[in-house]
C-alpha cells in the first residue's frame, strides 16, 4: 500500500480564473481534490481582464473579485485553516500576465482550464510549456475531480526520471497503489541511456529496472509498458484513452536523440490532443532560476492594476 510522501507536493498554486461560472466549476472542482489529497498547498486565484481601459474598470474589477471569493469559497470553503486562499484581478494580456504573477509569487504550479474546441488552445499550450517557470496542469472542459489511473511517458531520461518521481508522490497522495509508464518507439534508431547508445530493444524489463531503482516509489508500483509508434503524442493519446487514463504526467525535455524523446513540441501535442489533463513539469533550478528572472525582466514596467 502506499504511504505518504511530504504535502504538499506543490507549495503555491495559481488557478487561473474566466470568472464564468460553468467554466470555473470543473478547473475549481479539480482543485479542490488536489488540495484535499494535500497535492496542492496555497491557492493564487487570478483573472485578467483586457487591457483596454475603460470607464467603470475599477468597480468592474471589484465586482469580478467579490464574485471570485464567493465561487472559491463554495466549492473549496472546507478546506483546513492551513490552506491559504488568495485572489486577485489583473489587466493586461492574459498569457503575460499569468507568467508575470508567476514568476512574481514563486508559485509552483500553474492550474489552468480550457475548452477542447477552443481556436487559442494549442498557443496557449505552447506559450506556456515553454515559458512559465512552473509546472503547468491544463485540465480540459468536463475533466472529472478524481485521478484514478496516471500515465507518465519516459524517455529514460534524467527529466522523464523527475516527471516520474512527481508522478508518484502524487498517486501516493491521493491513495493510488500503481501507475504506468510508457516508453514509446517512434522509429528503428538506437536510444541514448546514460550517455551510452544502446538498444534496449529485447531487454526492456532490465533497462526499466535500472531506471526505476534510484526512485521512492512510496508503496506505489510502477507498471512499465512498451508501445510502437510513427507520432509519440499520438500514441500517448491513444493509450491514455485504451487505458481509460485520468491524468498524464510528463517533462517538457528530453534526450536529442532518443528513439523516444520528450521535447517540448511533445509536451504540447499532447496538452492540445488529450481528452483528459495533462499535468507537465518542470523543476526548481537554475534554469528555471534564470526563466523566472527573466520574465521579470521583460515584463516589467507593462501595465498592470492590482485590485486588492
Amino acid at each position: 500500500m502506499p504511504y505518504k510522501p511530504p504535502a504538499p507536493l506543490f507549495q503555491r498554486t495559481l488557478v487561473a480564473l474566466h470568472c464564468v461560472a460553468q467554466q470555473d466549476a470543473d478547473l475549481l472542482g479539480y482543485a479542490a481534490m488536489l488540495a484535499r489529497h494535500g497535492v496542492i498547498g496555497e491557492l493564487h486565484f487570478v483573472h485578467v481582464f483586457p487591457d483596454s481601459e475603460s470607464p467603470g474598470d475599477a468597480e468592474r474589477a471589484a465586482t469580478i473579485l467579490a464574485d471570485m471569493n464567493a465561487q472559491t469559497c463554495k466549492v473549496l470553503g472546507d478546506l483546513p485553516a492551513s490552506i491559504p486562499l488568495r485572489h486577485e484581478v489583473r489587466r493586461g494580456p492574459l498569457v503575460d500576465q499569468l507568467l508575470a504573477y508567476a514568476a512574481s509569487q514563486h508559485v509552483d504550479l500553474a492550474l489552468v482550464g480550457h475548452r477542447r474546441d477552443h481556436p487559442l488552445r494549442r498557443s496557449l499550450a505552447r506559450k506556456l510549456t515553454k515559458l512559465a517557470p512552473c509546472s503547468v496542469l491544463m485540465v480540459p472542459e468536463g475533466a472529472k475531480a478524481s485521478v484514478k489511473r496516471i500515465l507518465v511517458p519516459i524517455d529514460f531520461s534524467p527529466p522523464a526520471a523527475d516527471a516520474l518521481g512527481v508522478a508518484i508522490k502524487l498517486a501516493a497522495l491521493i491513495g493510488l497503489g500503481e501507475l504506468t509508464a510508457l516508453h514509446v518507439y517512434f522509429d528503428q534508431s538506437r536510444t541514448t541511456y546514460e550517455g551510452a547508445d544502446e538498444s534496449i530493444r529485447g531487454d526492456e524489463v532490465a533497462h526499466f529496472s535500472t531506471f526505476v531503482a534510484p526512485l521512492d516509489k512510496f508503496g506505489v508500483k510502477i507498471v512499465p509498458l512498451f508501445r510502437e509508434g510513427v507520432h509519440p503524442a499520438h500514441t500517448i493519446r491513444h493509450v491514455a484513452e485504451e487505458l481509460a487514463i485520468d491524468l498524464t504526467v510528463m517533462e517538457t525535455r528530453g534526450r536529442t536523440k532518443s528513439a523516444a524523446i520528450l521535447l517540448g513540441s511533445v509536451a504540447q501535442e499532447t496538452l492540445v490532443d488529450s481528452r483528459g489533463p495533462v499535468l507537465v513539469v518542470k523543476h526548481s533550478g537554475t534554469q528555471v532560476g534564470l526563466l523566472r528572472a527573466l520574465l521579470l525582466k521583460l515584463l516589467q514596467g507593462e501595465a498592470e492594476v492590482q485590485f486588492d
